[in-house]
């Protein structure tokens, strides 16, 4: 055992204060000797106490118990060793003893606690998830010295192939060796040893159209073989054919041409016999050609853009036209045109996906959209809460509208057990509440509204009601559970019922289920009698078991529309469409002349507007700028900037119904290029920035080179990662005109770039790129690296181990527990110095202490006669007492000698006697006198020390 000081300058202080006690003790010499020492004891004690707690005082002494944490890699590379490690460690712990202490750490890109620290020689199965993508020894390190108790030995075990890439697992070692932490390794086995991979795909980044360009697609493989090559242009087969591999690297080159202007992507593939790892096996690459933008032009109906197209191709604009169903899914194929314009599109005709990637194109790549009315676009069109409307400068909805027709609506779901089945992760039953809950958030307070939900009965979930209380309306919606058979007839009578008294302009059923009705019913005469009462009615027939046939029938028969979806995913745009239909008063169809309400480039050069005979009725947006409006100041044409990009409302068609005038306007194709050229992208790559990308582990790296070189201008990224999710990232200046920023990467697939930087004049430059991650690094190399495992050990003073003993083996560095003492010593200082106080307050001797000693040590009631005396003070009030009590006899005394004088002579010889008496009285009252003023005097005596004292 070692006494130890953890601040031990602070003894210095011990020789300055015991001198000015020591000067106390030579000038106090008034004090009676006991209390004199006792005072110097309890002081000397109490600072004493005092500075070896500051100092730190603690007894440290050796340890022989072990904490050992395993920490097991769970990578890719690693995954097929996970038993192997499992059975390592279900081995070592037979040789641990009572007192050790182990646990496990799992590792990838992450790492998690799987077994916490304890005495236990048991091991359950391995069952933390990690990301397996990556492989951060350093993390596992870090947690492992955070598991650990300071009063064992301590050792890490990494169980690992070693391919670290992310982190920096020697700095963490050092620091872990450092601090009395050995690291000893065992490496494990990891990929399979024949594989062949595509190692890289190299295209020039920015290319002009027509321009030739070499593909150079790097494969690497550790055996000879053959392999089928394909590549891919913008997801079209371009090239395929047999090659034969040779053991090492191999360099294939072949060339394109690209004739289009935009974003391109590329992929090369490799088919392999006998290949290990097949997640390795293709690469992506990414291109930049300059050249006049491309458009993308969607018609919801074939022909519905044929005057559209005939302005594009007098603009000599290039543009691809596709149906809603062949609209790109992926930011990748979107990226490659410049504007995107939707005409009269119904968004159930729209994979959610593809209106996500338009979205984040327009606010996070730049790029522009207009969309053009029509009685299937805009609210009618169900593009209600989509992705497309926050793009858009309008709402789809009406606020604020007072004279909006009143509508009764009621809502008749199928919850039969097969409405629990879905995909994506969303059941039908689940879909059709959404639905609802958005269609009730269209309505307003003067609407009604009622939810019925059948299975083999009907019951209402929401009574019918006026739309008062949306949230309790909500609330209850989410209440519906799927179960049970199939009956509609009696859900329909229930809606009839409630909606043929409604006091509403307009009322209307929207029926939805997925399978065949088990009852029947005059569906029929039922039609009729909604029909007589004003009710309409829609159904929407969800997935191949639905009862098609009725339901078409049902539609027609109750004037309304019939839907068939097989993605549950547009159930809930089907919803909001039918309840804006029902509303009617989102179409307008009346003649007027657009109003000029805001000076606007979508307007240079024209001074009027042809009549149109009708638009979709929306709300503007608070940044919106609405520069043509309708007779009831609804917006006609509307523009705003969003995020990066710039989009346009059009709320009439595109001149087959509504703007038939418009298209024989002489500035129609003039109007129509203004709205293109406002809403096309500024520059993809401004010629003053230069854009690189980089890849350094985990992270992406991003370079701007500006020609300003003695300005730091405001730069800004933005980064869209294959899941469409965007980050923003501010660039520094790390040198004159240089600017750089870095990012984390993940999954893997294409992360687009799009740079911002604001010019010392305000303008705004742009310039776009990207980085493509192919698989995850743990596929990049096969098998242990040995030379990073020895370098590690190093690092850490430990060893490469292959016996499970030796995980507990006695080579540890010898461990001290740490008792300390400061909180002791507080305490102890705590209770003297109250012992201090009473010494000099309190005015005592060795005698008294005595007495109540010997009162302590004997009970109540068996004092001897030999007791000692009271105290001092108790003898001298005692002693006043009995003066007093002299004095009044004295006093009656003298009274009763006055009264004998006058008496009689024969009673002379006893006032003789009594004067004898009277001055033996005197004499004894003198000594008792003198003896008083002596007992005073010692008093007198005892105050004026016990003042000085106290000075």
């Amino acid at each position: 055992m070692v006494i130890n000081f953890s601040h031990p300058l602070l003894l210095l202080i011990i020789p300055l204060i015991f001198y000015p006690l020591y000067l106390w003790y030579r000038d106090s010499g008034h004090l009676p000797a006991f209390r004199r020492n006792m005072a110097l004891l309890l002081r000397s004690l109490l600072l004493l106490s005092l500075i070896l707690a500051l100092a730190g005082l603690e007894l440290r002494f050796p340890l022989e118990r072990q904490s050992v944490v395993f920490a097991v890699d769970l990578s890719a590379s690693c995954e097929n060793s996970r038993e192997a490690a499992e059975n390592f460690i279900r081995e070592a712990l037979k040789h641990k003893k009572a007192d050790d202490q182990a646990g496990v750490v799992v590792f990838g890109g992450n790492a998690l606690v799987d077994q916490s620290l304890s005495d236990s020689s048991r091991l359950h199965p391995i069952e933390s998830l990690v990301d397996r993508n990556y492989s951060k020894p350093e993390q596992a390190l870090k947690l492992a010295d955070a598991l650990m108790p300071d009063n064992f030995s301590r050792r890490v075990v990494l169980l690992s192939d070693g391919r670290q890439n992310d982190g920096d697992a020697l700095k963490e070692a050092a620091y872990l060796a450092e601090k009395k932490i050995r690291l000893d390794l065992l490496p494990l086995e990891s990929s399979p040893t024949r594989d062949a991979r595509v190692k890289s795909l190299e295209v020039p980044q920015s290319l002009f159209a027509g321009e030739k360009f070499p593909l150079k697609v790097g494969i690497e493989s550790n055996f000879a073989t053959t392999a089928q090559l394909r590549l891919y242009q913008d997801q079209e087969l371009i090239g395929q054919e047999e090659i034969k591999l040779r053991q090492g690297e191999n360099m294939l080159l072949y060339s394109s041409v690209l004739d289009e202007a935009g974003f391109h992507s590329f992929q090369a593939s490799i088919e392999v016999e006998q290949d290990g790892v097949a997640d390795n096996n293709e690469a992506y690459a990414f291109s930049l050609v300059q050249g006049p933008p491309r458009l993308l032009l969607v018609e919801g109906k074939k022909g519905e853009a044929r005057g559209l197209e005939a302005v594009l191709s007098s603009l000599n604009m290039d543009y691809d036209l596709l149906s809603p169903r062949e609209l790109p899914a992926s930011l990748t194929e979107l990226q490659r045109y410049g504007l995107m314009i939707l005409c009269n599109v119904p968004a159930e005709d729209l994979r959610a996906e593809a209106m996500q990637a338009i979205h984040t194109a327009v606010r996070d790549l730049g790029k522009g959209l207009i969309m053009i009315g029509g009685e299937d676009s805009f609210g009618p069109g169900g593009y209600f809460n989509t992705p497309v409307e926050k793009a858009l400068p309008v709402y789809m909805d009406l606020r604020g509208k007072k004279e909006i027709p009143s509508l009764g609506l009621v809502l008749v779901i199928d919850k039969s057990g097969s409405m629990s089945e879905g995909s994506g992760g969303y059941s039908k039953v689940e879909l059709a509440k959404e639905a609802a809950i958005q269609a009730t958030s269209i309505l307003g307070p003067l609407d009604m509204a009622g939810v019925v939900a059948f299975d083999d009965t009907a019951q209402w979930v929401v009574e019918f009601q006026a739309v008062k209380d949306k949230d309790a309306i909500q609330d209850d919606i989410a209440t519906i559970r799927a179960d049970g058979g199939t009956s509609i007839y009696p859900a329909l009578a229930l809606a009839y019922t409630a909606l043929k008294d409604a006091h509403t302009k307009f009322k209307h059923i929207i029926l939805l289920t997925d399978g065949q009705s088990a009852t029947t019913g005059d569906y029929y005469f039922l039609s009729r009698r909604m029909a007589r009462a004003g009710i309409t009615m829609s159904t929407v027939a969800v997935g191949e078991g639905a009862d098609t046939l009725l339901l078409e029938q049902l539609a027609a028969w109750g004037q309304g529309r019939y839907y068939f979806s097989d993605e549950i995913s547009n159930i809930p745009r089907i919803f909001t469409k039918e309840t804006m239909k029902a509303i009617k008063s989102y179409l307008v169809e009346e003649s007027f002349f657009p109003v000029l309400t805001a000076e606007s480039p979508l307007m240079e050069g024209i001074s009027a507007v042809p009549a149109l005979e009708g638009y979709v009725a929306t709300t503007p947006k608070k940044t919106a700028q609405v520069v043509l409006s309708s007779h009831r100041q609804d917006p006609v044409l509307a523009q705003w900037q969003y995020g990066l990009g710039r989009s346009i409302a059009f709320t009439t068609d595109g001149g087959w119904r509504w703007s038939s005038a418009w298209t024989a306007w002489g500035d129609y194709n003039h109007f129509w290029a203004n709205l293109i050229s406002w809403t096309l992208p500024r520059s993809q790559q401004d010629a003053r920035l230069e854009l690189k990308t980089s890849l350094e582990g985990r992270q992406g790296l991003i370079q701007v080179d500006s020609r300003e070189l003695s300005l730091s201008l405001p730069s800004e990224a933005v980064v869209v990662d294959p899941e469409l999710k965007a980050q923003k990232i501010k660039l520094e200046p790390v040198a004159p005109g240089r600017y750089e920023g870095r990012f984390s990467t993940g999954e893997p697939g294409v992360y687009f770039i799009n740079v911002t930087q604001q010019g010392n004049e305000g303008e705004l430059r742009s310039a776009s790129g990207g980085i493509t991650l192919a698989y995850s690094p743990e596929y990049a190399e096969s098998g242990s690296d040995e030379k990073f495992l020895q370098v590690l050990v190093q690092a850490g003073g430990g060893s490469i181990i292959s016996e499970p003993r030796e995980a507990f083996a006695p080579n540890l560095p010898v461990a001290r527990g740490v008792r300390e003492l400061w909180p002791w010593l507080l305490m102890l200082v705590a209770l003297l110095l109250p012992l201090d106080i009473a010494n000099r307050r309190l005015a005592y001797n060795l005698s008294d202490l005595q007495a109540w000693w010997q009162r302590w040590k004997k009970p109540e009631g068996t004092a001897s006669a030999h007791a000692p005396t009271a105290v001092t003070f108790n003898r001298l009030r005692q002693r006043k007492e009995d003066l007093n009590e002299q004095e009044r006899q004295r006093s009656g005394g003298r009274q009763l000698i006055k009264d004998e004088a006058h008496s009689k002579p024969e009673k002379a010889s006893v006032l003789s006697q009594s004067r004898e008496g009277s001055e033996k009285d005197k004499a004894q009252e003198k000594d008792k006198v003198q003896e008083t003023k002596q007992d005073k005097d010692g008093m007198s005596r005892l105050l004026a020390a016990k003042k000085r004292a106290r000075k």
